[in-house]
This record gives structure tokens, sequence and C-alpha cells, in this order.
């Protein structure tokens, strides 16, 4: 009689404390959409989740023949998401009896494929485990973000139970804690939105904790999502800027850095020693440049961690950042309209996307470099300006080009700071910089009263540099 009541309750805990439900299939298109497939979960015992009794495995299995083109995430019936993962396993086939599991003990990001196992999701599972009802509507949501490979969703299935994962509670750091409050609205690509930030920073060698008061910044400020295809990326960079209560922008000295009112928050989704920047920005300074300082902080908004961020100045005309003269419309003439100016190489997508082409071709392909207004900003710049800077950009090529280029007084030396050039470069060749001269390349120029020559510079965007790419050689160690 004993042995039977104990299967007896051996069998109702296994049904309480273990239950599986099975969602949806169905294809997965390739057109960059979302494909979502619903899981109704029902009759949940006990129906909370936590870390206690909760969600413990995500299990799937799809055909595909280009796994990295999936982005896969998890959302729970109260809105939480997580991301299981983000593009990995190159262009192998497949996702074959897949399990994500916070207890497993090789991350998805080292696995190969067809997966199959039990792997740690890219973002925490345990935070859906937050305390919310699990009987609802889950969502399986994949998204094929190329197109020419279709993909197959064939099982899909939620595990409930009492090894459930840990939701991940954050107190307190050695960093500085940046928290964000939109007031629950989206941040949008642009434009900016207002919201409130506050700075908790206890000094070097002081803890930092969540519950403390905001003692370095405590205010207003307009934000947006920046960059151009890291905007897929699950963990997003932000441009804000710090503002009065009426929106109009206002100097801040964040973190002990200079004060300004423009700034960046770095996520380093691709770069996941989160240094690639901080490190190059830190030895072109060292090499005698202005180069955008950095501060690391602890980031959340809205309630939600969003994990360790770097704080960057962002490259602009001012006293304590790029200290070239003003170049306000009137000037037409004269010492002044040579400068100052700011100008780039970087993608049509994100910030500028105006300004003028070179009259020479850059490749063996004929292709000429397109030069990019970034100050004078492309809206306020004024069309003697325009014809100046692009003149005397098309000086210095026609001397570098030219049969006396190496002439001291009339060749290319002319035009530019050689030395800034070679530290540049320098920069680029040292971290084997696959976006180098070709994207995030800035210029400026002083007007000639203060010098007047082009400079190379500042460093910006060195993510995928330091080994850190598989095309343009940038997984070759030598070189």
């Amino acid at each position: 009689m004993k042995r039977t009541l104990f299967a007896f309750f051996f069998i109702i805990a296994s049904q309480v404390y273990s239950q599986t439900y099975f969602g949806a299939i169905g294809n997965v298109s390739d057109d960059g959409l979302n494909n979502d497939f619903p899981n109704t979960v029902s009759g949940l015992l006990p129906p909370t989740i936590d870390g206690t009794h909760g969600l413990v495995n995500v299990c799937l299995d799809i055909s595909h023949t280009w796994d990295s083109d999936l982005v896969m995430y998890l959302i729970a019936p109260d809105g939480t998401t997580v991301t299981l993962v983000y593009r990995v396993g190159g262009s192998d086939d497949n996702f074959t009896q897949t399990c994500f599991d916070q207890n497993a003990t090789i991350s998805i990001l080292n696995a190969t494929a067809p997966f199959t196992g039990s792997f740690i999701p890219q973002q925490t599972l345990g935070n859906i485990n937050n305390g919310q009802n699990g009987n609802g509507t889950w969502i399986l949501r994949i998204v094929d973000v190329a197109a020419q490979d279709t993909g197959v969703l064939h099982s899909w299935s939620l595990a409930f139970g009492a090894n459930a994962a840990t939701p991940f509670v954050f107190t307190s750091s050695n960093l500085p804690i940046m928290v964000i409050n939109t007031g629950g609205n989206q941040i949008p690509d642009s434009p900016k939105i207002m919201a409130d930030m506050g700075i908790v920073y206890n000094g070097i060698g002081n803890r930092n904790y969540r519950t403390d008061p905001f003692n370095d910044y405590n205010g207003k400020i307009g934000i947006e999502v920046r960059g151009s295809s890291s905007q897929m990326f699950p963990k997003k960079s932000y441009g804000f800027e710090t503002w009065d209560t009426n929106g109009i922008q206002i100097n801040a000295a964040l973190l002990g850095m200079p004060a300004e009112s423009d700034w960046v928050l770095h996520s380093s989704y691709s770069d996941k020693t989160l240094m690639h920047n901080m490190l190059s920005y830190k030895l072109y300074e060292d090499m005698g440049h202005y180069s955008p300082r950095t501060k690391y902080l602890e980031l959340f908004i809205d309630g939600e961690y969003q994990g360790v961020f770097l704080l960057v100045e962002k490259i602009k005309r001012s006293n304590v950042r790029v200290n070239i003269a003003k170049l306000p419309t009137s000037v037409t003439s004269g010492d002044s309209l040579t400068g100052g100016y700011i100008w780039k190489i970087d993608k049509f997508t994100g910030s500028g996307g105006q300004g003028w082409r070179s009259n020479y071709p850059s490749t063996t392909a004929g292709d000429s470099v397109f030069f990019q207004y970034e100050y004078p900003k492309a809206d306020s710049i004024t069309s003697v300006q325009q014809q100046y800077i692009a003149s005397f950009v098309d000086s210095f090529e026609t001397a570098l080009i030219g049969p006396n280029f190496a002439d001291p007084i009339i060749g290319y030396r002319r035009y530019i700071s050689v030395p800034s050039f070679i530290d540049n470069l320098i920069s680029n060749e040292i971290s084997k910089n696959i976006d180098g001269y070709r994207l995030s390349t800035f210029f400026y120029k002083d007007k000639t009263s203060n010098g007047g020559r082009i400079k190379n510079g500042p460093v910006w965007d060195y993510d995928i540099a330091w080994h850190n790419a598989d095309y343009y050689g940038g997984d070759d160690p030598t070189g």
C-alpha cells in the first residue's frame, strides 16, 4: 500500500513539476519578416514562474541551408523577450534537436551546426522567470535576415519544471551605472525622443549600487538608436544628447569627461572583448592626437538590464573635441572660409549621406571615393563652403597623383599633415581593421591661419578589427 501511494504521488509530482508544451510549426520565409509560431500554455502548475519553478528549456528542430541567416527570439505572455540565437553557424545547415537551457555547459556561440544537444542561449533565459503567470500564448519568433535560403520549423517545445533558469538580478558594480527611462516608449532610429537619465558613480575604487541616488547626472536626454547594420543586433547602440526640460541641448560633464552635449552609447556587440574601440582610441591618443574619450558603464533602459556599454564622445567640432574653428553659414570668403571642416568616408546609412565625389579613381575598377559632410552638416553647409572644401581636397589629390607629388613645396605635403596620415595608417594596420580607409574614416581641416592642412582622423569604429572578422583577411594573424 505504501509503495502504491509513493508511486501515485511521484507521478503527480512529475506531472506538476515537469510539463512540456508543443507549439505551432511551419515554413520560415526568407524575406526578413517575423515568422511567429505560437504555443498556448494552459494548466501550468503552479502558474507563477520564477527561479523555483518555471521555464527550464526551449527545444526546437529546424531545417535550413544557411544557419547564420536565422535570428530566434522567445516571447513570453507578458512580452518579455529573450534572444535565443543571433546568426550563428555560418553556412552550415540545420538546428537538429537543439535545446536552449541556462543550465547547459556550452554557449550556443561556441557550438557548431547542427547544434544537437543543450546550449546556453545568447540572452539569459531566466529573465522570463520573473514572477509572471506562465499560462498564455508564447511566441517563437524566427527571422531569416537574408534571401535565397528557406527553412522549415519541424517542432518546438517549452518545458517547465523545478530546475528552472534563474533570473539575472543586478545589484551593484565597480562600473558606473546609467539608468534611462523612456516612459515605456520605443527608442526609434530617428528622431530622438525625450527620456530621463541618471548616473550612479561613487568614484574610483568605490562600489556603485543600483539603489544609490544619481550623483553624476540626473536630467533629460534625447535618445535614438544609432548605427547602420548594427541596428539589427539584439544589443543596440544609442546616440543621445543631454537636454534641458524644453528639449534644448545643454553641455554636461559625464563621468569626468569634458562637458559636451553629444554622446554615444556603444554596445560593442560584434566585439565580445568589449575592448577594441577603447584600446584603439587610447593608442591613437597616446600618439599625440585627439581621440574620442571613453568610459565603461552598466546600462538599464526602462528597468531592464542591457549589459556593459562604452560611453564615447561623439566626433564633432568642439573646443574639447575636434578643436577647429567654427564655420557659420554667414562666412563666404577670406581666411574664415578655409576652416574648419570635418568630412568622412562611410556608409550612406546612419548619419550623413550627402557630400561630393572625388575626381580620381581609387580602385582598379575605376570607382572613386565619395566624401560625406560631417561639419558643417549637410543641411547647413553653404554652396560656397561646399565648393571650397571639395576644391581643396581635389587640389591635394591632383598634387598626389601628379609628377611633382614628392616636392615639399608644390607636392602633396602642401595640403596635408603627413604625421596624421602616417599614424592613422599605423592604427589601421596594427589592428588589421578591415573597415580601415573605406568606412568610418574621418578627415578635418582648420582654417589657414591655424595651419590649414588636412588631418586624417580621429579614428572611429574598430569593433571588427583586432582579428575579429572572417573576411578581407581579418582572420589571418599575419600581414
